[in-house]
């Protein structure tokens, strides 16, 4: 995840959550300072199970660029869900809580 040193246009932000059955998602995310939160970069990691697995980079990037707002968040979220990726071990509200956790 990309960050500029000495810049204070953007923060680091970590999140963990433990979804219902004990499954854990990280998130640790670059987010742009302001009223107005937007993610620059994200990384999402924990034990459940994705497939194909790296459909989770598909995730992130469909993430990269929404403001930290639940609304949106979970319209972004549900569209990768309604795809052909099946997860195991999480759900949409479980992803969009570790966001938020981390916001």
């Amino acid at each position: 995840m990309p960050t500029q040193p000495g810049t204070s246009n953007a923060d680091i932000r970590c999140g963990d959550y433990k979804a219902v059955g004990g499954k854990l998602l990280r998130v640790r995310m670059t987010v742009s300072a302001g009223s107005r939160p937007v993610i620059q970069a994200l990384r999402i990691t924990g034990d459940f199970f994705m497939h194909p697995e790296e459909a989770i980079e598909d995730l992130e990037q469909l993430l990269t660029g929404a403001p930290l707002d639940e609304a949106a968040l979970r319209a972004r979220v549900q569209t990768f869900f309604d795809g052909e990726v099946q997860v195991v071990g999480a759900d949409v509200d479980d992803f969009v809580a570790v966001l938020l956790k981390a916001a």
